[in-house]
């Protein structure tokens, strides 16, 4: 089967664009090769393609998908999505892969002894892609959400860093006040010091006279 490809793009208030590309193509899973659609997302990791997977089918579409660790996919038994089911359940089976700095992610729709496939299900599986884009547009908010959350912490980090900083401006204009009082107690104590320096020159001089007029009261004697 010649894979059918959609390019759909996102471009967020952010500034975070992703391109989303959806393919067909018969993969290998757990319950053999059957065909998937495939969807391309670069610029996110597999692991935030999951995580994102898992929460995108349980709140718009009250699924729950499963992890099997032996076969790496994750299997939502049963889901209620009227648009692909039409009145039927579905089993729903994806994997993530990292891939060209990006992942690729595939899904398997089971319809119930069939596998989704455009040729045989075309509206099934219009609805499928759109149910995929709209996944993809999800991965794009959550990455940009993680980025707005890395940068705010940036943001505090740097705010943390300001505030030391303006701490240590204030310390320093402290000690610039402390050095500045001391040194204009030290000049007066200069002062201080030079006049009781000047008042005792005149006690030493007086002193010599005193001590002249004993030498020469002795040298009378």
């Amino acid at each position: 089967m010649k894979p059918l490809v959609i390019l759909f793009a996102f471009t967020l208030a952010a500034g975070y664009s992703l391109q989303a590309q959806v393919s067909e193509q018969t993969r290998k899973m757990s319950q053999g090769a059957n065909n998937a659609l495939i969807l391309e997302i670069p610029n996110a990791d597999a692991k935030l393609v999951a995580d994102v997977w898992k929460d995108y089918l349980k709140d718009f579409y009250n699924a729950k998908p499963k992890w099997d660790r032996k076969a790496k996919e994750w299997f939502a038994d049963n889901a209620d999505i009227t648009a692909i089911g039409r009145g039927n359940t579905v089993d729903i089976y994806a994997s993530a892969e990292d891939k060209n700095n990006g992942t690729d992610f595939s899904m398997w729709v089971d319809l119930g002894g069939a596998y989704l496939s455009s040729r045989e299900h075309p509206e099934r599986y219009s609805e499928a892609e759109k149910l995929l884009l709209r996944f993809a547009l999800e991965v794009a908010r959550e990455k940009t959400r993680q980025e707005l959350e890395g940068e705010t912490d940036e943001m505090k980090k740097l705010q943390r860093e300001m505030g030391r900083l303006k701490s240590l401006n204030e310390r320093y204009h402290k000690e610039i006040e402390r050095a500045e009082e001391a040194i204009k107690k030290a000049q007066q104590d200069i002062v201080d010091n030079e006049k009781l320096q000047e008042d005792m020159l005149l006690q030493i001089a007086e002193q010599e006279k005193v001590i002249e007029g004993v030498q020469k009261r002795l040298n009378d004697l």
